[in-house]
């Protein structure tokens, strides 16, 4: 049985990617959904996803707090972004699916770095 392609809708933030607009982060899989829709996003919604994904960040904080190198590069980068939130959400298509892509693999890794940290028996 072969399916045919699903046709796409016009493209909404939050309707079409299904991220709620109550949460004030985003899942690596969110990102990854994003970058793919970028033509219809305009610049407030991209730097919506800005924000959002510089809070995702900053939950990793308290995962990292043993590994105060680690945590003070997250720290970096939400700082940079945060400064850069505008020229970040106004660059070209591709450098910010790219952008988004690359977040995406960050928030993966510190995923798995979380669980590897986090016991899996109460002590």
């Amino acid at each position: 049985m072969v399916l045919a392609p699903t046709a796409r809708v016009p493209f909404t933030l939050y309707e079409t990617m299904d991220i709620p607009d109550h949460r004030e982060t985003l899942t690596a899989e969110e990102l990854i959904q994003a970058s793919a829709h970028l033509a219809e996003t305009n610049s407030r919604q991209r730097r919506m996803l800005v924000t959002r994904l510089v809070k995702s960040l900053l939950e990793y904080s308290v995962v990292l707090e043993d590994a105060p190198s680690q945590q003070s590069a997250v720290a970096h980068l939400c700082q940079t972004l945060q400064a850069m939130a505008e020229s970040v959400a106004n660059a070209d298509d591709a450098t910010f699916a790219a952008m988004l892509l690359e977040a995406a693999i960050l928030l993966l890794k510190l995923d798995a770095l979380g669980a590897r940290r986090t016991p899996l028996l109460p002590h």
